[in-house]
């Protein structure tokens, strides 16, 4: 194992935009441009400070001033209507969509929008805006572990991709979906998102289009969503986050019942994520949905985006296909045991977080302090 944790990430290089004072929309769009060519996934404005864009998991900055207050008030006003500052003035944040098109090319964004303090001013904003690419990249750009790439696909049962929040789950569930819809002329997909990120335009699917609907616009809820889905006949079902006791437990019968049912929670680990899904039911309950998930659960994976010494970021991920063996062998032991055989048993399979941290490790694409950063282990 490589001994040295000192060792200087390499950071992108980027020449900062000259942003005009008192910017309009055509200059954020032509600057929003210029981030996105320069790969810049999330740009954030903020009060008297500097427009930072997030490369590569690195905050680089895109601007050579800051921004002053008026300014991102005006450019609020402007992009979304002057009503707006009222409602951040009213103490709530507030989420848009934003698209624009140039030359052709269309840029979309989640805008998040915060009041918040900034430095030394009180009522300053904080405006973050996510880049939404319009079609997700192929299946194998992710290079996915033999043991994932073969169950991914799952006509029935549930599979559950999870990890923190900018970990790329969304990327690799739509990639997903897009290599089944240009490979598999009998599945039809729908899917339920908050918002809908991906778009499938591009893809050149061999039976039906996928389906994307909208939480809060075309569906209520994601529960609602998946009972939707299931009066409609669909192959696959997929949720944007599986995070409450009725949208879980929805998923779990949607998959019980013959449908492949995806879905995404904020976990770090394979225990983590069974745990987590148990516990959001009341206590009373907890024996009988353990027992659901056990026989609707087919793929675990746990991904997070580690950067990497050469300025760029590795996928590092945990998963476990529930194989019969597996689930008989939980089956025979009381569900509160469950975290620590199945720590076991990825750890014993190499399918751990650990060991595909120790793997960059060994191939200098991290150094030590990353590794036991992200592997949680002390520096003793």
């Amino acid at each position: 194992m490589n001994a040295g944790n000192t060792t200087q990430q390499a950071r992108p290089i980027v020449e900062p935009f000259k942003l005009p004072p008192n910017f309009g929309v055509d200059d954020l769009r032509e600057f929003l441009d210029y981030c996105t060519k320069h790969g810049a996934s999330d740009v954030v404005f903020q009060t008297g400070d500097y427009v930072w864009g997030e490369i590569s998991g690195r905050q680089v900055q895109m601007t050579p001033r800051t921004v002053k207050d008026g300014e991102i008030k005006a450019m609020l006003s402007l992009a979304f209507g002057p009503e707006l500052i009222g409602v951040l003035k009213a103490g709530s944040d507030a989420d848009r969509p934003y698209r624009f098109v140039i030359e052709r090319d269309t840029f979309r964004y989640r805008v998040n929008i915060t009041g918040a303090q900034v430095g030394d001013a009180e009522d300053g904003l904080s405006l973050t805006m996510r880049s939404i690419p319009d079609t997700p990249p192929p299946l194998a750009w992710h290079r996915l572990p033999q043991e994932i790439e073969e169950n991914l696909f799952q006509p029935r049962g549930l599979v559950l991709v999870c990890g923190p929040t900018g970990s790329g789950k969304t990327t690799l569930m739509s990639s997903h979906y897009a290599n089944v819809s240009e490979t598999n002329p009998d599945c039809k997909i729908l899917l339920y998102e908050d918002p809908i990120e991906f778009l499938f335009t591009n893809v050149k699917n061999l039976g039906p289009k996928i389906r994307q609907s909208q939480i809060g616009r075309h569906i209520p809820s994601f529960a609602r969503g998946i009972r939707n889905a299931m009066r409609c006949k669909p192959m696959l079902i997929g949720i944007g986050e599986a995070r409450d006791a009725e949208t879980i437990g929805a998923l779990v019968e949607a998959a019980l019942t013959g449908h492949g049912a995806y879905g995404t929670m904020h976990t770090e680990t394979v225990a983590e994520t069974i745990s987590r899904a148990i516990q959001v039911f009341p206590g009373n309950e907890h024996s009988a949905i353990a027992s659901k998930i056990l026989g609707s659960l087919r793929l675990i994976v746990v991904q997070i985006l580690v950067p990497t010494l050469d300025g760029k970021r590795a996928a590092v991920r945990e998963y476990l296909y529930f194989d019969s063996k597996i689930k008989a062998e939980m089956s025979d032991m009381p569900f509160t045991q469950w975290g620590a055989y199945l720590r076991r048993v990825v750890a014993e399979k190499k399918q751990d977080m650990a060991t595909g941290l120790r793997d960059l490790l060994e191939r200098n694409l991290i150094d030590l302090k990353s590794y036991r950063r992200y592997a949680g282990e002390s520096n003793a």
